[in-house]
């Protein structure tokens, strides 16, 4: 599938198929935990916001239909925190393991090393074992292990951070370079 697929950076006019695919997560699981579906101009938002300092990037067939998405944002907004950056990836249900994710996290991945991002982290809901498989598969480790932090479908929810170190974690890069900026 990777083969046929391309990727690129995400746009506010993506709104509507980002949420396509993003909506089963939040109506059906509890993937995501947040609670309710944001609507078309929210997202279109979101996405703005992300792509001034972090990629945004989607995967879409030659058909044009996006089949996931994966972006970094900001961890903790305190400068001394600038070097770390947190991840989150969706793709559609009936496109799971095929590559997609993979092939999003490559270059998301490459574009943040080119930032200056040293630490990638992604918050995986515990029992997903699926996303922390693929997390591992994509050389994260499990740092942390939360308990009770999310609320969903009347059932409290923990969570696992995961981590990765793209670069030997000894040296100060330099400042975060804005996405926007590339």
């Amino acid at each position: 599938m990777e083969s046929q697929l391309i990727l690129r950076k995400a746009t506010p006019d993506d709104a509507k198929q980002i949420i396509a695919v993003y909506t089963p997560y939040v109506t059906e699981t509890a993937i995501s935990l947040e609670q309710v579906v944001p609507d078309i101009t929210e997202f279109a938002t979101r996405i703005t916001k992300i792509l001034q300092n972090y990629p945004y990037y989607v995967a879409q067939d030659y058909q044009g239909n996006i089949l996931g998405y994966a972006y970094a944002n900001v961890y903790n907004s305190r400068a001394c925190y600038a070097s770390t950056a947190g991840t989150s990836i969706y793709v559609g249900q009936d496109n799971a393991h095929k590559g997609i994710g993979s092939a999003l996290y490559m270059a998301l991945e490459k574009q943040l090393k080119k930032q200056n991002v040293v630490n990638l982290l992604s918050i995986v809901t515990a029992g997903n074992q699926p996303s922390k498989q693929f997390h591992q598969n994509q050389a994260f480790k499990q740092v942390g292990y939360f308990l009770h932090v999310g609320y969903k479908f009347d059932a409290w929810c923990d969570v696992i951070w995961m981590q990765k170190t793209l670069n030997d974690g000894r040296r100060y890069p330099g400042e975060l370079i804005p996405f926007s900026k590339f």
